[in-house]
């Protein structure tokens, strides 16, 4: 070995011992007949000092190094001398005095600091492996390693086997594209990467497996959003002879147990169960972040008879007006209202309409009533809305009105943007909840048709089973979210274990007796055998990782991510492959269109 020990693990108890370490040159300084090193590996730094009365050959030597190069040293511990210390660092009380130095690879100058966390993105991903040296990506990368290890460890004392699916498989869309992979010993046909391992842990439930998890790779060449990746990593379980309770608490479990041994946060169990139509109304999303206070009120019975058209348009054309308060901010000025306008209109709104006031609410007359449409107002509306709020002269009323889903989807997005920007979250906090009772169907936009809200695999509940064919739109899934801080961390649900009703529900969306059975005609056929009830869930790793670590991508927790674009700037894909290729996998080139990439 060329260490004995990491530069991070030197410490007082090793004064006088004389210790060998190698790394990275993290910065150094020279002062004249001294010279002070920072030397880096993956346990931390510690500083070498040279001595040129001791050694002139390793003075001269350490003179000649730059950051990044890699070298060994063979040294004595020595304590610094007070006034010296680093207490920043665990080895800032101590030094290692160089008696020996050997250069192990010389490095060019790099295209960044390492520690430096300014660099672009771009540079940091198309450098990735110098990236990777700093402190954060570090401590990131292990964090990861320790909570997956962790949740390994949890399931595996809960008698969960862990089993591995495979990654070549049959295209089954589920709903983004496949990944296809040209098979060569089989010209012209084509295996799929999966979307998840969601047939083949069902598959493991009919096999009798009873308690199934995986650390998946998953692949979904989906429209590009913000930080997504084509491909990501999931927990995902599955379970027997279980309802969808047994599958929440069995989750909250395992994440109250990674919260309170990687964050020292005690979670209170059992997580809030939302459903999803209260999330939708009261939070504008299914994903609602709870650590502050921002709910959506109803306004229709509030503002439907007043003077202003966009309200009497919004309720005629059977929409609705809906609002917010939050207290006043010196922020909130004209200009400051002028912006959020612009921002609900790009997200496709009406705009916003802001009602405030300048004495407390039992003294004004309309004159105190500031806001673009107060002359269409009185007071007796403004205080009846105000005290709807429960709220004051403390506070702004913010108001959209026009199509639900829109006026409910901005809205949303406003309470999001408006806590970020007057620090209306504790970040401290993590508070997870489970969103249930998802509509099993949504209409497709585009073509009219009826699509699954999540996938085709899950139950509907006993309640509604009986709309499936003659309102599938009222039918409500046994699906459910997990969210923490207003970020899906994973999606499940109880599954359908019985071939009559997944036949059903294959028909509602649309599929032919022909694409059933090229798609799922194993699974079917499997449920014609004795399948067992069961349900579970695929949990996102990257996500939890990146709020365990209060990251904002998480292109920050993966070791070799791909940019929004689905591009990897370090290895230049995806790239061409050359004619010997496609002429062994039979691939035919086709000229792109001009202007299409």
């Amino acid at each position: 070995m060329y260490k004995d020990r990491g530069c991070g693990q030197v410490n007082l108890d090793n004064v006088d011992q004389v210790v060998n370490v190698a790394g990275w040159v993290d910065s150094w300084r020279d002062h004249g007949s001294l010279l002070f090193l920072d030397l880096r590996d993956s346990t931390g730094t510690i500083q070498i000092v040279f001595d040129k009365s001791v050694s002139s050959k390793n003075h001269d030597i350490a003179s000649s190094i730059r950051n990044e190069w890699v070298i060994q040293i063979k040294g004595t511990v020595k304590k610094r001398i007070e006034g010296a210390e680093n207490p920043n660092i665990p080895t800032g009380y101590v030094e290692i005095n160089a008696s020996e130095l050997t250069i192990l690879n010389p490095s060019k100058t790099p295209p960044f600091e390492v520690n430096n966390n300014n660099i672009d993105e771009t540079t940091r991903l198309k450098y990735r492996y110098i990236d990777l040296r700093s402190e954060k990506m570090q401590k990131n990368l292990r964090l990861r390693h320790e909570l997956i290890l962790e949740i390994c460890n949890f399931l595996n004392e809960k008698d969960f086997v862990q089993v591995e699916t495979p990654i070549l498989i049959k295209s089954t869309p589920e709903g983004a594209r496949d990944y296809i992979v040209p098979s060569r010993v089989h010209p012209g046909e084509y295996y799929a990467l999966p979307q998840s391992p969601q047939q083949m842990k069902q598959m493991l439930m009919v096999s009798g497996f009873e308690k199934y998890f995986q650390i998946a790779k998953c692949f979904r060449d989906e429209d590009l959003r913000a930080d997504r990746q084509p491909e990501h990593t999931q927990l995902d379980f599955e379970m027997s002879f279980v309802h969808q309770e047994d599958v929440l608490s069995n989750c909250e479990e395992l994440y109250s147990h990674l919260a309170k041994k990687f964050k020292g946060i005690k979670i209170e169990t059992p997580f809030i169960r939302m459903k999803y139509e209260e999330a939708i109304e009261l939070y504008g999303t299914d994903k609602p972040d709870t650590r502050f206070d921002l709910k959506i009120f109803n306004l229709d019975s509030k503002l439907s008879n007043t003077e202003f058209n966009v309200f009497n348009n919004a309720i005629k054309d059977g929409g609705t007006i809906r609002g917010l308060s939050l207290p006043k901010d010196e922020k909130m000025t004209r200009k400051y209202y002028d912006k959020l306008n612009e921002f609900v209109r790009s997200q496709g709104g009406d705009g916003i309409i802001p009602i405030a006031l300048e004495k407390k609410l039992d003294e004004i007359e309309i004159d105190d009533v500031k806001s673009p449409i107060v002359k269409f107002l009185n007071t007796e509306i403004v205080k009846d809305i105000f005290a709807y709020f429960d709220s004051d002269k403390d506070d702004v009323i913010l108001i959209c009105a026009g199509k639900k889903d829109i006026v409910l989807d901005c809205l949303g997005q406003v309470r999001n943007k408006l806590a970020n920007e007057f620090s209306l979250i504790d970040e401290e906090k993590l508070n997870f909840l489970f969103v249930t009772d998802f509509p099993l169907f949504e209409k497709d936009e585009d073509s009219d048709n009826w699509t699954a809200m999540h996938h085709v695999f899950s139950s509907p509940n006993e309640e509604t089973i009986e709309f499936l064919e003659k309102d599938p739109g009222k039918v409500i899934g046994n699906l459910f979210d997990l969210v923490c801080n207003g970020v899906e961390l994973g999606s499940g649900s109880i599954r359908i274990h019985e071939r009559k009703i997944q036949e059903r529900v294959f028909s509602i969306i649309g599929y032919n007796d022909t694409q059933v059975n090229e798609r799922f005609g194993p699974l079917l056929e499997s449920f014609d055998y004795g399948a067992p009830p069961h349900g579970g869930m695929g949990l996102g790793i990257d996500r939890l990782v990146a709020t365990f670590l209060g990251e904002n991508s998480i292109r920050d927790v993966i070791s070799f991510p791909k940019t929004q674009s689905a591009s990897d700037l370090l290895w230049g894909a995806p790239s061409q492959i050359d004619n010997e290729q496609k002429q062994e996998l039979k691939i035919k080139n086709i000229e792109a269109e001009e202007g299409i990439n």
